[in-house]
């Protein structure tokens, strides 16, 4: 999908549509926010760039988060892992890992054994 602005149609990079919109977000202050997959269209090289963005759209507000990058979802005050459209791992980062569960083995395979989730 091509994202253009302003009148002479500048092209902007996934990245930049991303963080456009994140601004949008902050410029319109909503006390809710959902964010479906915030980081998903921007490779990995940019992706702590939009996760510290979202950290910042979410800040003081209550949001839903819908992530498939585990290092977005670290940051969240409860996480639900879901399996065919079940929840079945329900509870904060620190404990899920502590469990030794699903969670724990993605977040493993995520952060390649290190525990940081800088991917």
């Amino acid at each position: 999908m091509e994202r253009c602005v302003g009148d002479d149609g500048h092209h902007l990079t996934a990245h930049q549509a991303q963080h456009l919109a994140l601004v949008g977000l902050l410029l319109l202050d909503p006390g809710y926010v959902v964010l479906d997959e915030a980081t998903a269209e921007d490779g990995s090289s940019n992706s702590r760039v939009l996760n510290r963005a979202s950290a910042q759209v979410i800040a003081g507000r209550g949001a839903l988060v819908i992530a498939h990058r585990l290092s977005q979802a670290r940051l969240a005050d409860r996480i639900l892992v879901m399996d065919a459209g079940r929840i079945v791992e329900d509870g904060p980062h620190d404990s899920l890992v502590a469990a030794g569960g699903r969670y724990a083995t993605l977040w493993a395979a995520w952060t390649g054994g290190n525990g940081r989730g800088e991917g």
